[in-house]
C-alpha cells in the first residue's frame, strides 16, 4: 500500500491531516499512465507547446538570422535590420526552449505537496480551480499561504461542479533566488493521477480541515484574483487560523514558536513519524 495512503489511513492524527510542509503531504502514489493520458489536458499541451515552439520559433529564428545577414550585407550597415535580426533570434529561442522546458503530464505528480483545491467554474470546456499553497520558502519562518486560480480546458465527458473539493498536487513554483516566498505556482489535481477513489480521499483528508475552510473563504476573492497578472493573491495573516499560522512542525520536524515569529527546531524528523505506520509495499 502507498505510504500516503496508509499513513492517512491508520494513523490517528491525519484524521486532522498533516501540516504543510510535512513528508506525509508529498504525493507519492504510483501514477497510472493510461487514465492520466485519458483525463489530463496536460500531455495535448506538452505537444502543443513542443510543435508551437519548434515550428513557430524555428521560423522566426531563421527570419532573425536573416535580418541580421541582411543588415550587414548592405552598403552601409542597417541598425534596423541588425536589432530586428537579434530581436527575432531571440524570441525564436524563447519559443522553441517553452517548448522544451514545457512540463509532461507525469511530472506535476513527482513529489509534488498536496494542497486543496475547489472548482469555482465551469463553462463550456473551461474550468477553473482556486487552490490554497504554502508559499514560503524559509522553514524557520511560519507559513505564507496564497491563492491560486489555475485553469485547463477539460477533457470531453467529464464534468467539474463549482463549489466541489479537488485536492491537487502543487508543482512549477518560481521565484528569484533571494526571495523569500514563492512567487507563483501551478497545480494539478489528483484525479488524474489515479482512477482510485481511494487515492483522492486519502489526499483529501491529508489536508487540515483549517485549510479547506481557508480555501473556502477565498471563494469571495476569485473575481478579484482573475484580475492579478498572476492569478495569484496572499492570505493576510489575520485570515489564518493560529493551527496553520504556528503549526507544531516545519518540514515534519516538531518545532517551538519564539517570541520573534521564528520556529525553534526541538526534533527530528523521526519524532513526528513516531506514529506513522511503516510503508508497506
Amino acid at each position: 500500500m502507498p505510504r500516503m495512503i496508509e499513513q492517512t489511513e491508520q494513523t490517528e492524527q491525519a484524521a486532522h491531516g498533516w501540516p504543510t510542509g510535512d513528508p506525509r503531504r508529498f504525493f507519492d502514489v504510483p501514477i497510472d499512465a493510461s487514465h492520466l493520458r485519458a483525463s489530463s489536458p496536460n500531455g495535448c499541451r506538452r505537444a502543443w507547446r513542443l510543435a508551437t515552439g519548434f515550428v513557430v520559433g524555428g521560423g522566426v529564428f531563421a527570419l532573425g538570422l536573416w535580418a541580421i545577414a541582411s543588415g550587414m550585407s548592405t552598403a552601409g550597415t542597417s541598425w534596423v535590420s541588425l536589432i530586428s535580426g537579434v530581436v527575432g533570434v531571440l524570441a525564436g529561442l524563447g519559443l522553441v526552449l517553452r517548448g522544451l522546458l514545457t512540463s509532461g503530464a507525469a511530472k506535476p505528480y513527482c513529489g509534488g505537496p498536496i494542497v486543496p483545491g475547489m472548482v469555482v467554474e465551469h463553462a463550456d470546456a473551461d474550468v477553473e480551480l482556486l487552490v490554497l499553497a504554502d508559499t514560503s520558502r524559509d522553514p524557520a519562518s511560519p507559513p505564507a499561504f496564497a491563492y491560486r486560480l489555475v485553469s485547463f480546458t477539460a477533457r470531453e465527458g467529464t464534468r467539474y461542479v463549482p463549489g466541489r473539493p479537488v485536492p491537487c498536487v502543487a508543482h512549477n513554483f518560481v521565484a528569484p533566488p533571494w526571495s523569500g516566498r514563492w512567487w507563483s505556482f501551478d497545480a494539478s489535481p489528483v484525479e488524474w493521477a489515479s482512477p482510485d477513489a481511494g487515492v483522492v480521499d486519502a489526499a483529501g483528508r491529508a489536508i487540515p480541515r483549517a485549510e479547506w475552510d481557508l480555501l473556502l473563504a477565498g471563494a469571495q476573492r476569485v473575481a478579484e484574483i482573475r484580475r492579478r497578472a498572476g492569478r495569484i493573491a496572499r492570505v493576510a495573516d489575520a485570515d489564518v487560523a493560529e493551527s496553520l499560522r504556528h503549526p507544531p512542525t516545519r518540514l515534519g520536524v516538531p518545532v517551538e514558536w519564539r517570541d520573534d515569529g521564528r520556529a525553534r527546531f526541538v526534533g527530528s524528523v523521526g519524532h513526528s513519524r513516531d506514529s506513522a505506520v511503516p510503508s508497506g509495499d
